[in-house]
């Protein structure tokens, strides 16, 4: 481009010096000729920067493909390796890591687009600067390969899309399941804790009915509790049980998880009805003990059976005889209610309890005495 420039100013100097020394009848030739040389170089000078911008658009499209290219098969190559991760935040990395992938493959087949529609634009205006010459054919030939390059462009980030489609579903169930798994481990634990509290805490028989009562009422809805704990565990461990079908593998706390669940609840299970067993016999007692002791002691008449006497302090002993009993579990461990001091305190308020009932047999039914100590 260079050399025929230089052409053209030493012409046009050249056509200068002869305008400057000839005759005014070559002055109207010359300065035609001046013109038409000026035409030719200026449309010669306008191809020339047209193929060059041509060029440019050309090299930033393929850049631009190369560029895209290469990010796909880099997305490619991460979803082709299976994943293994140890826990939900890992899950969750490499998610992301995804989305910015498919984020930035997105931005570069617009930036594709882009390059290309510019491309085909200046294609189109080529005709324009042929000079009679047929670039139709050609034209025809670049422009297929064009929108052949986004074509396929498209179709490889479409299947990279749906890639990503069944391993973010994939790893989305794998967060589930770790998830259900940590949970299903804390109900086991909140479960522990409640019969930890049931043996250590709920240790009161009450003084009299009414509070043995409330006690009971209590007790019900603390179960209500454990049966929500432990229901909630099993349909989480259910769910992780579907979510392996679904992802073909194994659940780490489908064989340590339930057992230790079930395990935990039969032991709460039993704890529990020795509870309500404890508390329905102090009920009884103190039921009948403040019916015989409210009878009026000068209508002797109005208790005519000892029998009653009998059964309540038969209850009574029983009671005490409960209290010094543990609690046995399947596996043989045994466990008691509260502390030796916790237990030695209910058994003297029972005492006392037995101890009036005497008193009351022995003011009705003289001579008759009765043991005061289990």
């Amino acid at each position: 481009m260079k050399e025929w420039f230089a052409v053209y100013v030493e012409l046009n100097q050249q056509i200068a010096a002869l305008l400057n020394a000839g005759d005014e009848e070559d002055l109207v030739e010359l300065k035609a000729l001046q013109q038409q040389l000026s035409d030719v170089c200026y449309r010669q000078a306008s191809q020339l920067e047209f193929r060059q911008n041509l060029l440019q658009a050309a090299l930033d499209f393929h850049g631009v493909a190369q560029d895209l290219s290469q990010q796909l098969d880099g997305l490619l190559g991460m979803l082709c390796v299976d994943v293994a991760p140890a826990d939900g935040a890992s899950i969750q990395q490499t998610l992301k890591l995804l989305e910015e992938k498919l984020k930035s493959v997105d931005l570069g087949l617009q930036g594709l687009r882009e390059k290309g529609q510019n491309l085909l634009d200046q294609i189109s205006n080529q005709a324009s600067w042929a000079y009679g010459k047929d670039v139709s054919t050609e034209n025809k030939e670049n422009v297929d390969h064009i929108q052949g390059v986004m074509e396929d462009m498209q179709l490889r980030k479409q299947r990279c899309e749906d890639m990503v489609d069944v391993r973010r579903l994939k790893m989305l169930q794998m967060v589930q399941l770790f998830k259900c798994e940590e949970d299903a481990s804390q109900a086991v634990e909140w479960l522990s804790e409640l019969l930890d509290a049931l043996l250590k805490t709920h240790i009161r028989l009450g003084d009299d009915s009414q509070e043995t009562k409330i006690l009971l009422e209590k007790h019900r809805k603390f179960v209500d509790v454990a049966q929500s704990t432990y229901d909630y565990g099993r349909q989480l461990l259910q769910a992780t049980v579907v979510l392996c079908q679904s992802l073909r593998c194994t659940s780490r706390s489908s064989g340590d998880t339930l057992p230790k669940l079930n395990r935990v609840w039969k032991q709460f299970t039993i704890t529990s009805e020795e509870r309500v067993t404890r508390l329905e016999m102090a009920l009884a007692f103190h039921s009948n003990t403040e019916k015989v002791l409210q009878e009026c002691p000068d209508q002797p008449e109005s208790i005519n059976d000892t029998e009653q006497f009998d059964e309540i302090e038969a209850v009574g002993k029983s009671l005490l005889d409960r209290l010094t009993v543990p609690v046995v579990y399947p596996d043989g461990s045994e466990q008691y209610f509260g502390s030796p001091s916790d237990m030695a305190s209910t058994a003297e308020h029972v005492r006392e309890k037995i101890k009036l009932v005497c008193l009351k047999k022995q003011q009705l039914r003289q001579p008759e005495t009765c043991p005061t100590e289990s």
